[in-house]
């Protein structure tokens, strides 16, 4: 093509019709103005054309040959231009060619309307904007958005690739400025309202905070924002200042970074404000003013001397391998925007624990900032003590462990204010170890949606909020984590083969035969790694395993053999069963104990069930006292040196955390089995009540499409609810019903395929007694039943999410208590009547939103059905209808060709007469009165209730 259809806009020709000589001079002045820079030539016939010169060429040559084609509309140009009348037709039928290739071209054409009168533009460029240049009054703003059209500055520029949007930057917005006065200043004040200091019109980034303290000496602290314009907001601070005449000498200015020195100072001085400034960043304002200096001492974490690094994998779809995970965490902590949290998700004995203390101990001797380490296992201790019902912050779980673990005479505890505002600017690196446990301590009173947003409202204020959290994956619901999308989630998955050779030769570089030793353990470690899909093994099974090498007496002829050849004991058979089995199996033999097996596992049973991870010494000792008398002495020093436990002078300790849960579980199936319903056992399963936990879950393993689960389980809980009274359900200790609660959902669990109506039965077995259901609970999310024609007495149900999607058709529930109910799917045949004398708690809230929606379904059927009754009643009278002819409803499903059936099967139509081979239909007789009074006065008496529950 001839003309240009690019950007670069020299050559312009106007194109506009001679309505006046006003006019003409008005589009002169235009080309004129446009003529006048060096970079523009304009075709314009005021300057082109006369007698010597063939107009429709010249008028061709402009439209063809030109960069840019202005078009000066008036109201006689538009009929012109539109009619195709004389040259402004000529040209029109030549621009809208032009338009139309360059529109195909490159989806844009190089016209622009220029609007001089009236209010609208030729129909060929319609879809354009136009530049209204109606008011000359106006004139020079028009010509600059003109000029801007001419040198591409008419859009706004994109700005500069940044971020991927799979790092996509968290969001800052500080609002707690006066948390940083707070710590130090009782006596302090806002000098301007927010809404003087604070000016996003117009293109403006103003927006700073004035305080004024007293100490009880003035001072002033200018609080500047990020992503603001410094010039203009000093600007419009000394402006404010001169207005109410304050006097102030000295000033402290916090701002998120460092400005060029002298910078701020000249500011001042260039608004005539005289002024000696202090400036600092929020960290350095908070490490040096507000934290105790005896918050900064070390207060010493043990590290494993043999600890190796492993990978960090990425916890998506792709699993990527991140390298080192110390080494990459430190990194992440270095990073100037931090996400709401960097998480490690991780099974049991994968490391996490010896991470975090690595990570707190490296940061404990860093200059700048303070470590607070929570871990799990400390609050454990002394969970007998807690006294916080409820977690809904972080700051309220630091607060509970201060409490709890911290000597408050020796070490420093925080303040809510001055830990919160140390967090979010990054001062204090919070490392929370074993999240998934602490859960489980607060099993009613932690809120793990409100502590992950507290942690994420403070990371808001200033993105710089460093914290590390661990926990096993079922913390982390995928709903949790879409909402918190702003989460590093990382995961370790174990040792490889690589990690694994590294960690034993650095565990037995002291011995002699290191090299022997490394090959027994790997011997026994490499087949464990290949029976993994990931290639791994769990860290604290290559330590258990090195501990057995290192113990060995003889080294040489160590032959560590994990077989379960010989158990007598119920469990699972997985790889906890298969280490734990062959640990005791070859401790019998190496340690010469001569009970058996079983009766070792019984005695750790006793002590996991009674102290969980830690016991005295002297526990141990008592129990094999009583059942080994003569022998109880050398026995106990025996076991004491079994590697499932560690001592520190009177206190033992199972060595990892998983074996007292994992005792736990064999307690309860070996219990289960003997259909017990003895106290201890009780409390022991009430403790796993929500079906949750790692022992509930090792148990369902076990009882999985057991065929006696059914019988066991129902004389357990038929001896538990012998003692259940009716007003137990609403007492606060209800670890009967806790414990009747693990009991069903271990039958949901252990037998998940199955249906709703098989769940119904076993529970009417086990519940029922022909008149009701009684002492039925359920705790956690549960699955639906069927409790139509039922009637529930005297029970609990606390969390059971799936109970709003039963069915309820004639259902009745009485003394009975809800707590943790509300879902958002919900049955509609749930309605108040079906309470009677029960605690609802949050059931309220699903009873009234289906009160809501069972009356807006109501309105909607009635509305459908008058449209279809229509279709029988025309100017006045009934007639008679086809079939196809029926208006039948596109959005009450049940208002269909199938309910035209039930209405001539119940009476409702009838069929009136055959023509030509076509049925005919009409409203019987007998309804015609109360269709009538439906359709004209919106009445509904007992016929129409019956048409609207076949409709529903």
């Amino acid at each position: 093509m001839p003309y240009s259809s690019n950007m670069n806009f020299e050559k312009i020709f106007i194109s506009y019709s001679w309505d006046s000589d006003e006019h003409k001079a008005w589009t002169k002045q235009l080309a004129d103005r446009l003529e006048e820079f060096f970079e523009l030539s304009v075709t314009f016939d005021q300057y082109d054309l006369d007698s010597f010169i063939d107009k429709n060429y010249f008028m061709e040559k402009g439209v063809f040959s030109t960069d840019l084609i202005l078009v000066v509309v008036t109201e006689p140009y538009l009929d012109k231009a539109n009619l195709r009348k004389g040259g402004v037709g000529i040209e029109t039928k030549m621009s809208a060619v032009r338009h139309w290739d360059e529109t195909f071209l490159s989806g844009q054409s190089n016209i622009i309307p220029i609007l001089r009168d009236g209010n609208d533009i030729p129909n060929y460029i319609k879809e354009k904007f136009y530049l209204d240049f109606r008011d000359d009054l106006n004139f020079e703003k028009s010509l600059r958005s003109l000029l801007d059209h001419v040198t591409g500055k008419s859009k706004a520029s994109r700005p500069k690739k940044k971020y991927s949007l799979n790092n996509i930057p968290p969001h800052q917005d500080l609002t707690r400025i006066e948390d940083f006065l707070k710590i130090n200043y009782k006596k302090r004040k806002l000098v301007f309202d927010r809404k003087e200091s604070t000016d996003y019109s117009s293109g403006n980034k103003i927006k700073f905070e004035l305080w004024e303290t007293r100490s009880p000496s003035v001072h002033h602290y200018l609080f500047l924002f990020n992503n603001v314009v410094i010039k203009d907001t000093i600007s419009k601070l000394c402006e404010l200042i001169k207005r109410d005449n304050i006097s102030f000498k000295n000033l402290t200015v916090l701002k998120t970074g460092k400005s060029e020195r002298g910078y701020l100072e000249k500011l001042f001085g260039e608004n005539d404000v005289t002024v000696e400034l202090t400036e600092l960043t929020y960290p350095e304002y908070i490490w040096d003013f507000c934290i105790d200096d005896n918050a900064k001492s070390e207060s010493g974490v043990y590290i494993s001397p043999n600890f190796i690094d492993q990978s960090l994998v990425s916890n998506d779809e792709y699993q990527n391998d991140l390298g080192p995970a110390f080494d990459y965490i430190k990194k992440q902590l270095k990073d100037k925007a931090q996400s709401t949290a960097n998480v490690i998700i991780a099974p049991g004995g994968t490391g996490k624990t010896t991470l975090c203390s690595c990570l707190a101990n490296y940061y404990q001797k860093q200059e700048d900032v303070i470590v607070v380490f929570l871990q799990s296992e400390e609050i454990k201790k002394s969970a007998g003590y807690i006294k916080k019902e409820k977690i809904a912050s972080v700051y309220d779980l630091y607060e509970t462990y201060a409490s709890l673990c911290i000597d408050q005479d020796d070490e420093y505890v925080f303040d809510k204010v001055t830990f919160e505002v140390a967090l979010l600017t990054g001062k204090l690196i919070l490392i929370i170890d074993g999240l998934d446990e602490l859960i489980t301590l607060f099993p009613d009173g932690f809120d793990i949606d409100h502590f992950l947003k507290s942690i994420d409202e403070l990371n808001r204020e200033l993105a710089s909020s460093k914290v590390i959290l661990t926990s096993r994956n079922d913390v982390f619901s995928d709903e949790l984590v879409s909402e918190y999308s702003n989460l590093n989630k990382y995961k370790l998955i174990g040792f490889d083969n690589e990690t694994c050779e590294k960690y034993l030769k650095k565990r037995f570089s002291k011995f002699s035969n290191s090299d022997v030793m490394l090959k027994k353990a790997f011997n026994n470690i490499e087949p464990l790694i290949s029976k993994d899909e990931n290639q791994r093994i769990l860290p604290f099974v290559v330590d258990l395993l090195a501990s057995l090498v290192e113990t060995s007496n003889a080294v040489e002829s160590f032959d560590f053999q994990l077989s379960f050849e010989g158990k007598d004991y119920e469990s699972n058979t997985e790889l906890t069963d298969y280490l734990v089995y062959s640990i005791l199996r070859r401790e019998s033999v190496r340690q010469d104990i001569d009970i058996p097996i079983n009766e070792v596992l019984d005695i750790f049973i006793e002590l996991a069930n009674n102290f969980s991870d830690s016991f005295p010494k002297r526990e141990l000792e008592e129990i094999v006292n009583i059942f080994y008398t003569e022998k109880a002495s050398e026995l106990t020093g025996k076991l004491l040196r079994n590697p499932l436990i560690t001592v520190d002078r009177d206190i033992c300790k199972f060595k990892y955390d998983f074996i007292p849960n994992y005792f736990n579980a064999l307690s309860i199936i070996n219990n289960i089995n003997a259909a017990s319903s003895a106290e201890q056992f009780v409390k022991l399963i009430a403790k796993h009540a929500f079906g949750e936990t790692n022992v509930f879950k090792d148990v369902s393993k076990y009882f999985q499409s057991n065929e006696n689960l059914v019988s066991l389980v129902a004389s357990s809980v038929k001896s538990i609810s012998s003692s259940i009274n009716p007003d137990d359900v609403f007492n606060d200790n209800d670890y009967k019903f806790k414990a009747i609660s693990f009991f069903v959902n271990l039958l949901f669990s252990a037998n998940g395929t199955m249906s709703k109506l098989e769940r119904t039965k076993v529970i009417n077995d086990i519940f029922g007694d022909g008149s009701g259901l009684y002492n039925l609970s359920i705790y956690g999310r549960g699955k639906p039943l069927d409790f139509s024609n039922i009637h529930v007495f005297n029970s609990k149900f606390v969390g059971f999410k799936s109970f709003t999607s039963s069915k309820f058709e004639n259902s009745k529930f009485s003394n009975c208590f809800f707590d943790g109910i509300h879902s958002d799917k919900v049955h509609k045949d749930i309605t108040p009547e079906m309470f009677d004398s029960c605690r609802l708690g949050d059931l309220e809230i699903v009873i009234d939103k289906v009160k809501a929606e069972l009356t807006e379904s109501r309105e909607l059927i009635e509305k459908e059905l008058r449209k279809f009754f229509s279709c029988f009643f025309h100017r006045g009278r009934f007639k008679d209808q086809k079939k196809s002819y029926v208006k039948f409803s596109e959005r009450v499903k049940n208002i269909d060709h199938l309910f035209f059936d039930r209405l001539l099967q119940s009476g409702i139509l009838s069929v009136n007469t055959k023509k030509s081979d076509e049925i005919y239909y009409i409203v019987s007789g007998s309804y015609q009165d109360s269709v009538y009074s439906f359709l004209m006065n919106n009445t509904v008496d007992d016929k129409l209730r019956a048409v609207i529950a076949l409709a529903s």
